[in-house]
Formats: C-alpha cells, sequence, structure tokens
C-alpha cells in the first residue's frame, strides 16, 4: 500500500508539472494576444489628424526666416547718448550769445577808436499802417472830428459786410463742391462694381483651375494610369525652371551688354560734360579779365574826363566853380599832390587845400551814406505814413469829400469790379477743382481696370506659393510608400479643400 501511495503521489507531481506548464503556456497566449494587442490597439494614432491638418515633416518646403541677433552693444536707453544732443545745443546756444556779447563788445571799443565818417548812420523808426481800418482809427484819434469817426465807423462796418459776404460765397462754393464730389464718388463707385466683379470672377476661376489640375494630378498617381504620372501645369513652371535660367541667363548677359554700353556712354557723357565745364571756366576766366579790362578802361576814360573837365575849369578860375572842383575830385579819388596843383591854380589857401585833401580821403574811406528823408525819415523820430489799396479806403475818401462825385464814382467802380473779380474767381476755382476731381475718377477708374489682371496674377501667385508644398509633400509621401492609397486619398482630399478655400481668400 506504501508503493501505490507514493507511485500515485508521484504520478501526481508529474501531472501537476504538465498542467504548470500548460497553463504558462496559456498565459502567455492569452496575455500576448488580449493584453498586450489591447494595449496596442488602445495607442493613439495622429496619422489622420496630420493629413487633415496637412502637416509634414519636411522643413524645407517653407522656411522661417532666422531671427537676427539684437546688438548687445547698444542698450534699450543710454544717459550718454540721451544727454549729449541737450548739453550740445545748449553749449551751441551759451557759445552763439558769448559770441554775441564779443561782437557787441568789440563794436563799442572800435566805435571810440573810429572817426566818425566811417560809423555805421541812424535810422529812422517808420510805422506803416497798411489797413484801411487801422488809419481811420488813426485819423480819428488824430483829429476826432465828425466826418474822421463817421468814416471809421463806415469803413468797419464794410469791412464786416465784407467778411460776411466773403463767408456766404466760401460756403457756397464749398457746400457745392462737396455735393459734386459726393455725385463724383457714386459714379465712380458704380462703374467699380463691374471692374471688381471681372477681378472676383479672375480669382474663381483661378481656385477652380488650380483645382481641376490638382485633381488630374492626383488621379495620375493615385490611380496609376501612365509609367511616368504627369505634372500639372502648376509643376510646368518647375520643369521648365532649367529653360527659364537658360533664357534668364542669356537675357542676363544681353543686359550686362547694353548695361555696359550705357555705362560707356555715361562715362563719354560725363567727359564730354568735364571738358566743356574746363572750356567754358577758361572761357568764364577769359570773360571775367575782359571785364576787369574794360571796367579799368571806363574808369580811366572817366578819371580822364574828370580831370581833363577840371583843368579846362582850371583855365580860367572862378570861385563858383570850387564846389564842383571838389566833387569832381572826390570822385576820382584825387591824389593830394593834383589837389595842391589845382588849389594853387584857385589861388587857395593851405587851409582850405588841407580841408579838401580831408574831404577827399574821408569819401575815400567811408562806405556808408544817410537813407533819404523822405524814404527813411528823420533819425531818431518816430513817422508814421500809410499805404491804402483797398476799396474801404475809397470809401473814406468818399465820406470826408461827399460834394466830389469821383470819389463816389471810385468808390462804387472799384467796389464792384472786386466783388465781380471775387465771385468770379471762386466760381472758376470752383468749376476747376470739380474738373480736377471727375478727372481724377476717371484716372483711378482707368487705373483699377489696368490692375485687374495683375491683381488676378498676383492672387494666382500667392495660391501656388501656398498649395504648390503641399503637392510636392503629397508627390514625396506617395513615391515613399508609407501610406496607403486610401490615406493618400484623404490627403488629396485635405488639399482640394485647402486649394480651395485656404488662404489667399477670394473675398479679400
Amino acid at each position: 500500500m506504501t508503493l501505490n501511495i507514493k507511485a500515485v503521489k508521484s504520478q501526481q507531481y508529474k501531472n501537476s508539472n504538465k498542467d504548470g506548464e500548460l497553463n504558462k503556456t496559456l498565459k502567455g497566449v492569452l496575455v500576448n494576444n488580449h493584453v498586450k494587442n489591447a494595449a496596442d490597439s488602445t495607442k493613439i494614432s495622429f496619422n489622420d489628424i496630420q493629413d487633415t491638418l496637412l502637416m509634414y515633416n519636411n522643413s524645407e518646403l517653407y522656411k522661417i526666416p532666422q531671427e537676427e541677433k539684437p546688438d548687445k552693444t547698444e542698450s534699450d536707453f543710454d544717459i550718454k547718448k540721451a544727454i549729449k544732443p541737450i548739453m550740445l545745443s545748449s553749449a551751441i546756444l551759451a557759445g552763439g550769445s558769448f559770441l554775441l556779447s564779443v561782437i557787441f563788445k568789440k563794436s563799442a571799443q572800435t566805435i571810440l577808436k573810429t572817426k566818425s565818417y566811417e560809423q555805421l548812420p541812424d535810422l529812422a523808426v517808420n510805422m506803416n499802417i497798411k489797413q484801411e481800418p487801422q488809419f481811420t482809427i488813426y485819423r480819428a484819434i488824430r483829429d476826432p472830428n465828425f466826418k474822421n469817426i463817421l468814416g471809421a465807423a463806415a469803413v468797419i462796418t464794410m469791412s464786416g459786410i465784407t467778411i460776411a459776404a466773403k463767408n456766404f460765397a466760401d460756403g457756397a462754393k464749398e457746400i457745392w463742391m462737396k455735393k459734386k464730389s459726393a455725385d463724383i464718388e457714386k459714379n465712380l463707385q458704380e462703374n467699380l462694381i463691374s471692374v471688381e466683379t471681372k477681378s472676383f470672377s479672375g480669382k474663381l476661376k483661378i481656385v477652380n483651375d488650380m483645382l481641376n489640375n490638382n485633381i488630374k494630378f492626383f488621379d495620375e498617381i493615385l490611380n496609376k494610369n501612365t509609367q511616368k504620372s504627369k505634372r500639372s501645369d502648376i509643376f510646368q513652371e518647375l520643369i521648365n525652371f532649367k529653360g527659364a535660367c537658360e533664357g534668364s541667363s542669356n537675357n542676363v548677359k544681353s543686359q550686362d551688354k547694353t548695361e555696359t554700353k550705357k555705362n560707356v556712354k555715361y562715362a563719354l557723357m560725363t567727359a564730354a560734360g568735364v571738358a566743356a565745364a574746363i572750356l567754358l571756366g577758361k572761357l568764364s576766366i577769359s570773360n571775367i579779365k575782359q571785364t576787369a579790362k574794360y571796367t579799368d578802361k571806363l574808369a580811366n576814360n572817366i578819371a580822364e574826363t574828370t580831370i581833363n573837365a577840371i583843368n579846362e575849369k582850371a583855365k580860367n578860375p572862378s570861385e563858383s566853380d570850387i564846389p564842383y572842383i571838389i566833387n569832381y575830385l572826390k570822385s576820382i579819388c584825387a591824389k593830394p599832390q593834383y589837389i595842391k596843383e589845382i588849389g594853387e591854380k584857385y589861388k587857395l589857401s593851405q587851409e582850405k587845400i588841407n580841408s579838401i585833401i580831408e574831404e577827399v580821403n574821408s569819401a575815400k574811406k567811408t562806405i556808408f551814406a544817410d537813407a533819404p528823408t523822405a524814404l527813411g525819415g528823420i533819425p531818431k523820430k518816430i513817422q508814421y505814413y500809410c499805404y491804402i489799396d483797398e476799396e474801404r479806403g475809397h470809401l473814406y475818401n468818399w465820406i470826408l469829400n461827399p460834394k466830389n462825385k469821383f470819389t463816389k464814382y471810385i468808390f462804387l467802380a472799384f467796389t464792384l469790379s472786386g466783388a465781380i473779380g471775387y465771385l468770379f474767381k471762386q466760381a472758376m476755382d470752383a468749376i476747376k477743382e470739380v474738373t480736377v476731381m471727375r478727372e481724377n475718377a476717371k484716372t483711378e477708374l482707368n487705373l483699377r481696370k489696368r490692375l485687374v489682371e495683375v491683381e488676378i496674377q498676383n492672387f494666382k501667385a500667392k495660391k501656388e506659393s501656398a498649395i504648390n508644398p503641399l503637392l510636392n509633400n503629397f508627390k514625396i509621401q506617395a513615391q515613399s510608400g508609407t501610406k496607403s492609397p486610401e490615406e493618400l486619398k484623404q490627403l488629396a482630399d485635405n488639399i482640394l479643400f485647402e486649394t480651395k478655400n485656404g488662404p489667399p481668400y477670394v473675398y479679400t
């Protein structure tokens, strides 16, 4: 019995080992088929969203410009650079004031050592009254009688009426011009409807053509109808890029030759200009020399004529001729020896001869002269004078002289002609400005018409710059074989969606 029990236990132990091994095998199968597969099935894939968002890993398709590093040598705020201009300007102002004070000091010192005839002449104070109201007020203050006060009131009243009438005319002109401007703008916008419609329809056509070309491109790649897929019109420019470069190189060479010819021509023109400038400079110097020669000759002729006149008068000396003789001697800046000879002929005393010599020397040295009293006024006195050139001055004359009918006629005629002239000028200015606005509107319309094709081509170029990298990425993925046809079809649909609705937008 003991052996049988041991045998049974041994057999059960073996069976239990076999069952353990079987359990381990089953456990491994179950874990691999369910647990690990379930874990793999729960892994999130971003392939679909990448295709939907048209994402790709090729960084060479779009390039982002690198941000330039800021210059660390320059800080945001430099107190030295901020204060330097202020200090420099203050120094210039202070230095200029100091130099001006030095000039004042030097001038005061020079006056003490300068003879009176070499000093600057004094100036009179002239107060100019240019406006009629101020003139009439001045007259009323100076002589407040009835006529002067009535004339001042009339001139001031007319000034107010003139201002009101002028504002009315200007306001009417602006209102009329504003209405015309609104009408012109309305007509321009109505005419631009057709222009903008052409631009809008052209952009829609560009989008539609791109969609059709892209569909052909996707169809040829996905369905593999041909051994070598033909590219869409969008890639024709890439295929022909080499030829375009060759043509462009030829164009560059021809442009270089043309530029060389232009440079040679400009160099020759420059050389000719320099030669002409040298020739003209030489001729100018020659002309200046001739001018100086003729001027000296003229001065000599004048001096010779003056000396002859002095000698003729000295043949028959007369005391009445002495002032003229002195002026003649001043005009030619006669030498003291010649003045003595003439003085001896007129039997003048030595003191008189010396005074004439002094006068001649003073006339020779001084370069200043006093202004005429009629123009400059009297020095150290205040002088008022008026300059009246408007119709209000004639009204004042009419009121002060009512018996003279001509003052009335002049006032009425001048006032009427001035009013008509002002209204005519305003009307002509308004017509001119409206005409200019109308012609400018036509020019704007014509320009917008000419820019329709440019705007469409600009839209096409921007659209292609946005879609071409996506098409290139699609082709790379199709050739790599990493995506199934269904995934490529989804990617193609997304590219078509982007072509239809992506930037740049038709509605902008």
